[in-house]
């Protein structure tokens, strides 16, 4: 687990939490588990195989960029279900959760 793409998740976790900081030690593992959870889903969206620089599926197309994650910075509906269970997340963030 690389600890700067660990880091970089916890701070986009922060982001959607502003100002609910988690201030109960139920509070800050609940966000934990929810910075692992986004972590592991990151990880995954980004095994593109090599060489595929677009794809198509029905009207559906999208260009992969080098380097890129498929989630788009997007909350998955794991790390999404944590922090707003446990009052974390920020209400403008209702509706931005990524794909399942």
């Amino acid at each position: 687990m690389s600890e700067n793409a660990l880091a970089g998740v916890r701070e986009r976790m922060y982001a959607v939490c502003f100002p609910n900081i988690p201030r109960t030690m139920e509070e800050q593992e609940a966000f934990e588990a929810a910075v692992q959870a986004q972590y592991a889903h990151d990880q995954e969206a980004a095994q593109i195989p090599e060489g595929v620089k677009s794809f198509r599926i029905g009207e559906f197309e999208m260009d992969v960029k080098d380097g890129k994650s498929l989630t788009g910075g997007k909350i998955c509906p794991e790390a999404y279900g944590l922090l707003l269970r446990h009052g974390l997340l920020y209400r403008g963030v209702e509706g931005r959760r990524g794909p399942c």
